[in-house]
């Protein structure tokens, strides 16, 4: 079935302005912005009813098992903070750039709850972003975000949009980046949640999930950043109905803040001391205290 593209209620003129990526701001706004998404997430959660636990250093997928475990024994709901390690990170800590990932998990949860949670969190997220810290523009476009109701596709009905736009897919196919970039164009460059797309088992083999389950999935793919949340329901006989969602928030901000890259939303002072440090002149006493140090 085809889905039919949503009216963005923009006069063709201007629809560019909601297009063009932004430029990178100053360290102290995006250090402000950072903050300010955080706090709205961590009150999201708290709003929810999800207990915040720490994360200890296990050696895969710490985060997700821990989750896990604490459903097991009797939480309703629950939420942390992790890391996103690339592969080998943990081997070469010098290509760490701090990326953070919110992770969630909750009992009893179908997965079109689960894709409201999603549109939740954003939407509390953004209708807390003024133009003090983003910029008019920015706010303009997030405001028609918060307006407008965000497009749901079943994997099958984005298969067949895609097909209408010259691309060959065929189902079980996970779906392409640039395709995700054409579902959100003919979508009205809104926030689009993809539903039950076939993907791997994150735990499959392990302790937490020795069997195969049988899982519905759910993604959030939102302009510029591409996909930023992700979410799935267990409904094997073991975990009926028990829900997970990760938050990407660098890819997070960089939609908020509309950025090309999302290393452009990195609050990273040591990038700016190294580029000091290379200006200094060999032999001063800035550099050879540096060196002793």
């Amino acid at each position: 079935m085809t889905v039919a593209r949503p009216a963005s209620g923009l006069d063709p003129r201007t629809s560019v302005m909601f297009e063009a990526p932004g430029r990178p701001r100053p360290l102290a706004r995006r250090l402000a912005i950072h903050n300010r998404v955080v706090r709205r997430i961590r009150d999201f959660f708290l709003d929810e009813g999800y207990h915040e636990m720490p994360v200890t250093a296990l050696a895969d997928h710490p985060a997700r098992v821990q989750l896990e475990g604490m459903l097991a024994l009797g939480f309703d709901a629950v939420w942390c903070e992790s890391e996103i390690l690339p592969p080998g990170g943990r081997l070469e800590p010098k290509h760490l750039r701090g990326f953070k990932q919110m992770e969630a998990a909750r009992a009893d949860l179908s997965l079109e709850e689960l894709a409201a949670v999603q549109g939740d969190l954003l939407r509390f997220v953004a209708a807390d972003l003024g133009a003090d810290l983003l910029g008019g523009r920015d706010v303009t476009r997030l405001d028609r975000m918060l307006r407008c109701d965000h497009p749901v596709l079943e994997y099958a009905d984005a298969l067949a949009v895609l097909r209408t736009k010259g691309w060959d897919l065929h189902p079980g196919q996970p779906l392409h980046m640039a395709a995700k970039a054409t579902l959100l164009r003919h979508c009205g460059n809104l926030p689009v949640q993809v539903l039950r797309q076939p993907r791997p088992h994150l735990l499959e083999g392990t302790a937490a999930a020795p069997a195969p389950a049988i899982r519905e999935g759910v993604e959030y793919i939102l302009p510029y950043a591409g996909v930023t949340m992700e979410g799935e329901v267990q409904n094997d006989a073991s975990l009926v109905g028990r829900g997970h969602l990760s938050l990407d928030l660098g890819r997070l901000l960089q939609y908020l803040m509309g950025l090309e890259k999302v290393t452009d939303t990195l609050i990273d002072p040591m990038d700016r001391i190294a580029q000091v440090m290379h200006e200094v002149p060999h032999g001063t006493g800035l550099r050879a205290a540096a060196g002793q140090g």
